[in-house]
């Protein structure tokens, strides 16, 4: 069946919802020409020839499980690479996996979870990461790394550890020739360094949680999977994801993931490189209660501000404390922002615009933190006044586009992405954005028009 008459047929509308419920891939829910492109595919191997036929054999036990498999493997994409997003990687390494070296000294177990796994490039970087630095640290622990996806063939190609040149473009040399094994054009990882790392297969959209079988985990990976989801599936997914971590685990997610209001449930840590999100140490696996961050990052006058009275803090920031009291600064309020202290955050950027209100980055940061408190109207009006301070600034265009995307007025939305593109056309990939935590302008161009594209917006491909 070619893809105009599937599109044609009175059950088209039908299967989609039926496939995309169950896996959960609503980024083709505007794109019925990508969708039914890929469907027709698998209708032409099972000779279907109708949508009631192909659903027949969806739905016929086993074998249709294995079908639905198949398409998955129609619709799922799996490029992916050794080492993705750097920043991440530096966050494991100086922050996130001390943390937890040091918080299961007396289990001397580490648990850890990379749902959404593809091919196995992101769990076996951990492993490369854990063995090649924390061998020592890690001696006479269990360590267990669990890599689960929708997609069969994908683990299929995981469990086989074999890849091409270009999954290791951003892996060192001496870990190329240390770790992995050159056959021809392939690079096959040495069996040591896939000790503890399992696959298997798990759905997202599904309301299975691990935690049910009594799996928990010190860090969840899930990097650019929940993008493809509904907002009602993300949320869902997050409150799993909270339920399956250890009181203190970590939870890292891509940089396009939805906006930071649904993830209130985590405390919030960011080293200006990247942002991770935890669970608090405080909670049950069970438990709803919220405590802030320890201090011990902060600089020590900022830990004396976040415990102020808000009068007095708004006194000493703008410059009503003793004489000895350093004046707040911007990247004061982006250090209190980052330690979860929302309210005092808030009061800081307001005493730091009046006193300096034609700063767009201190504009551009207040929107930031009411996006985390879910004022989406006091977001997007900073986001406007940093607009208007400043045109050129492409980040707070992108930030207006995805808080319109979040609220599915998608008009507004592609305006807005569509000023971020024409911002950054002049710029070199390379070139790091003001405000932006060492992003880059290929990385938010990339990022804008995966946003239009999952909108089926044909500009974003020119």
């Amino acid at each position: 069946m070619n893809v105009a008459a599937l599109r044609a047929d009175p059950q088209y509308g039908a299967i989609k919802d039926y496939i995309l419920g169950h896996t959960g891939l609503w980024y083709y829910s505007d794109k019925d020409e990508d969708f039914a492109t890929r469907l027709s595919r698998r209708l032409q191997v099972r000779a279907a020839s109708t949508c009631a036929a192909y659903f027949r054999l969806l739905t016929d036990g086993r074998s249709g499980r294995d079908e639905m498999d198949r398409l998955v493997g129609e619709l799922t994409i799996g490029e992916t690479y050794f080492f993705r997003q750097k920043e991440h990687f530096e966050l494991l390494r100086h922050k996130i996996l001390p943390d937890l070296l040091q918080r299961n000294q007396v289990s001397r177990m580490l648990r850890i979870w990379s749902a959404g796994c593809a091919t196995g490039a992101e769990p076996y970087s951990v492993s490369l990461l854990l063995q090649s630095e924390f061998r020592t640290e890690l001696a006479g622990w269990t360590v267990s790394i669990l890599a689960t996806d929708i997609n069969v063939d994908f683990l299929a190609r995981a469990q086989e550890a074999r890849y091409a040149d270009w999954a290791l473009r951003q892996t060192p040399e001496e870990i190329k020739n240390r770790c992995f094994v050159k056959e021809g054009a392939i690079w096959r990882l040495r069996p040591e360094f896939r000790k503890g790392v399992t696959f298997q297969y798990h759905n997202l959209a599904s309301e299975s949680d691990l935690a049910s079988s009594g799996r928990m985990f010190d860090l969840i990976l899930c990097r650019n999977v929940l993008i493809y989801f509904s907002r009602a599936q993300t949320t869902s997914v997050l409150e799993r994801f909270h339920g399956c971590l250890a009181p203190g685990g970590w939870l890292l997610v891509g940089y396009a993931e939805p906006n930071m209001e649904m993830f209130k449930m985590f405390e919030t840590v960011s080293t200006g490189e990247a942002t991770a999100y935890r669970k608090s140490s405080e909670e049950s696996s069970s438990g709803s209660s919220r405590q802030p961050l320890a201090w011990p990052e902060l600089q020590p006058q900022l830990r004396d501000v976040a415990c102020m009275p808000v009068e007095a803090f708004a006194r000493s920031a703008v410059g009503e404390a003793p004489a000895q009291e350093p004046r707040a600064t911007l990247e004061d309020l982006r250090l209190l922002a980052d330690s979860g202290h929302w309210g005092a955050a808030i009061a800081l950027a307001h005493k730091l615009i009046e006193t300096d209100g034609l700063n767009p980055g201190a504009h551009f940061t207040a929107a930031l933190i009411h996006d985390h408190m879910g004022e989406v109207e006091k977001t997007r009006q900073a986001l406007r006044r940093a607009i208007y301070l400043d045109r050129g600034f492409a980040l707070a265009h992108y930030h207006l586009g995805t808080s319109f995307k979040g609220t599915n007025e998608q008009e507004q939305a592609r305006r807005a992405l569509h000023n971020t593109l024409e911002l950054l056309a002049s710029m070199p990939d390379e070139q790091p954005l003001p405000h932006g935590d060492s992003i880059t302008a290929g990385e938010l161009r990339a990022l804008a028009i995966m946003h239009l594209n999952m909108d089926g917006n044909e500009i974003a491909h020119r």
